[in-house]
């Protein structure tokens, strides 16, 4: 009985060390043991904060249960976040080093393992072809189209331009060497035409040493498989694809199918100059260009192009509308002139304050001076965005990665994909800000070297809105009123209209959202009737990059409506 007393009392005074010698145990077991995977996608492993461990994963989408969550208890900021951070995830996987076979490097920084996962994509001019023919992709295996391994140099890569000589195209690897002649962001602008177009924002970006920014914009297999299924590659398939009643719909990524859903990506390339150019501050590739000569005539040059901005597209269930992302070199605007003396910014000139901004480029007898541009960026980089920038750029300096250069600008995306587009003499904002359906944030979205032209801020609310074609915005003496509160407009008790003074930049969704295709064509004249919003799935492309297989004039692609942007 005394035995049985002992241990009572032994079991009484010992149950709270036995508890906290357990506890001391299943601590020093939860330090030492490897972490547990998390069960979403490693690239939210950190969140909100950015994923030091970083991977070449495509996710089709975003993670559907953590945006859901997210929207449930009303943390808008965060659903935000994760689109950000998605955003980065798809830059990092688009530019993982990738071999001839798709297979990603081990690390991102083995660039001798093989160029980026995007350069096996086909060019749109491959699949547009100027003279309309049908792509060599769309005779292919479907599995051969994931793999460009070689591209058709003998034809132009733009509608009126040369094909590149022999001599540069001899023993070219496509996959390591750009081959540029497009000098506007906007259409097919380049060296054979510049004295030919004054169409409003089809000027080229000119940097700091009086060079032409080339764009170059690349499919990806899946939009590609589409387009070659429908014949949407030329203008005579478009017109057929219309006649019998076909939609555009391109197909769309879902989170648990990496690489799936339609993407579209475009360039900006720089030419980067021995002595004036950081070259390790730049993703550099060799390329070859077609440049505009002193008396105009097209010159092609041998030179290095530094990546100065790249916009992701990209169709998802849960943003029918896409996903834009949207990143840019860090020097574009800005540099800091203590830590970095020698290093001044591609596209502003700090010593000119007075220097009007986002200008385009004056011709003088149909040749562009060499005077560069001075950009501005109506909206600044938001300060969530700025503080993800900081710790994903930690990140990649940490792995001495060029990407430690590179910042994201912001995502948009549909808030409420199911939205239908607002009116355009409805009233605002809706009118403009849910111009494309789908309520998309932020309202606005642009990158210095790809919309440098649209960012002109106040401007009448009918440039910003889905006018018809023949309407013209209003013109008189009298002061339109002016938008600057979302609860009043001045005590007007009218519903504000179509010329009430707003702030209007370009907004991804809001442009794209009026791209057509063709549905009439006259080979002789070139012209021909487009579709209206929303009837090409947000891509300009089979509108603005599309000709007419048969000869005829070069087609003359309409812009339909107020302020509009082909191509972006």
């Amino acid at each position: 009985m005394t035995f049985s007393i002992k241990r009572r009392r032994i079991g009484r005074r010992g149950a709270a060390a036995m508890v906290a010698a357990i506890s001391a145990i299943g601590l020093l077991a939860a330090c030492t043991a490897k972490p547990v995977k998390p069960a979403g996608p490693s690239y939210l492993a950190a969140f909100p904060n950015f994923a030091p461990d970083i991977t070449a994963q495509f996710p089709g989408d975003v993670d559907v249960s953590l945006k859901s969550r997210l929207e449930k208890e009303q943390k808008f900021a965060e659903v935000q976040r994760e689109f950000d951070l998605y955003s980065w995830q798809l830059f990092l996987a688009l530019n993982w080093p990738t071999d001839n076979e798709g297979k990603a490097a081990p690390k991102l920084t083995d660039t001798a393992f093989g160029a980026p996962h995007w350069t096996l994509w086909p060019a749109s001019s491959a699949i547009f072809q100027a003279d309309g023919a049908t792509p060599a992709a769309c005779q292919a295996k479907a599995g051969a189209r994931n793999l460009v391994l070689h591209r058709d140099l003998g034809k132009p890569v733009s509608r009126g331009l040369k094909a590149f000589s022999a001599q540069a195209t001899a023993n070219a690897d496509s996959r390591q060497t750009r081959f540029l002649g497009v000098i506007s962001a906007v259409g097919e602008l380049n060296a054979a035409n510049l004295g030919e177009i004054d169409q409003a924002f089809s000027g080229p970006l000119i940097d700091q040493n009086g060079e032409f920014v080339y764009y170059e914009i690349l499919i990806d297999p899946t939009e590609v498989a589409y387009l070659c299924a429908n014949k949407l590659y030329n203008i005579n398939g478009q017109v057929a694809f219309n006649s019998a009643g076909g939609k555009v719909a391109m197909p769309f990524g879902t989170p648990d199918k990496d690489w799936s859903g339609s993407t579209e990506l475009k360039f900006a390339w720089r030419i980067l100059k021995e002595g004036k150019d950081d070259f390790s501050r730049f993703y550099t590739m060799p390329a070859v260009v077609i440049d505009q000569g002193p008396d105009g005539a097209q010159v092609e040059r041998k030179v290095t192009v530094g990546m100065v901005g790249m916009h992701i597209g990209h169709k998802s269930s849960t943003s029918p509308q896409w996903i834009w992302s949207t990143f840019e070199q860090v020097d574009n605007l800005e540099a800091d002139a203590v830590a970095h003396p020698k290093l001044r910014p591609s596209f502003t000139d700090t010593n000119c304050p007075i220097c009007a901004v986002n200008q385009l480029p004056e011709k003088v007898s149909g040749v562009y001076p060499r005077i560069p541009t001075q950009a501005w960026r109506a909206i600044p980089i938001p300060a969530d965005k700025q503080r993800l920038n900081a710790e994903a750029q930690a990140v990649l300096a940490k792995l001495g990665s060029v990407w430690q250069y590179y910042q994201l600008i912001d995502t948009q995306w549909p808030t409420d994909p199911g939205a239908a587009p607002s009116p355009w003499d409805g009233g605002l904002p809706d009118a403009i800000t849910n111009k494309p359906g789908g309520r998309p944030t932020p309202a606005f979205l642009t990158n210095i070297t790809m919309e440098t032209y649209f960012q002109k801020g106040n401007q009448p609310a009918c440039k910003g809105e889905e006018t018809p074609n023949s309407f013209t915005c209003p013109t008189g003496a009298v002061e339109p009123p002016v938008w600057n509160s979302t609860l009043n407009n001045l005590g007007n008790p009218v519903t504000p209209g179509v010329n009430t003074q707003t702030f209007i930049t370009e907004s991804c969704t809001g442009c794209h959202s009026s791209a057509g295709i063709w549905t009439s064509y006259d080979p002789s004249s070139g012209t021909g009737n487009q579709s209206g919003q929303l009837t090409a799935d947000f891509s300009w492309l089979l509108s603005q990059k599309a000709s007419y297989a048969g000869g005829g004039t070069a087609p003359v692609a309409p812009l339909t409506g107020a302020l509009r942007a082909p191509a972006r």
